[in-house]
């Protein structure tokens, strides 16, 4: 699955904070589905991800 699958799936929404990781945890990019340093991203193979309840995904991409 792709990141950009994560957000087909109604997932991830305008309101939704979101966190790219790579394969050690470490931070790669955070924001909003629609700006850029998260779109670079949207074809990346996620390798796992969780989200909270208050609207934050967490996606750890290899």
């Amino acid at each position: 699955m792709t990141v950009s699958k994560l957000h087909e799936l109604g997932l991830i929404t305008d309101n939704t904070e979101i966190f790219i990781r790579d394969k050690h945890f470490k931070l790669i990019a955070h924001g909003s589905w629609y700006e850029d340093k998260i779109l670079e991203h949207s074809n990346a193979e996620v390798e796992s991800f969780s989200w909270q309840d208050d609207d934050k995904v967490f996606i750890d991409i290899g």
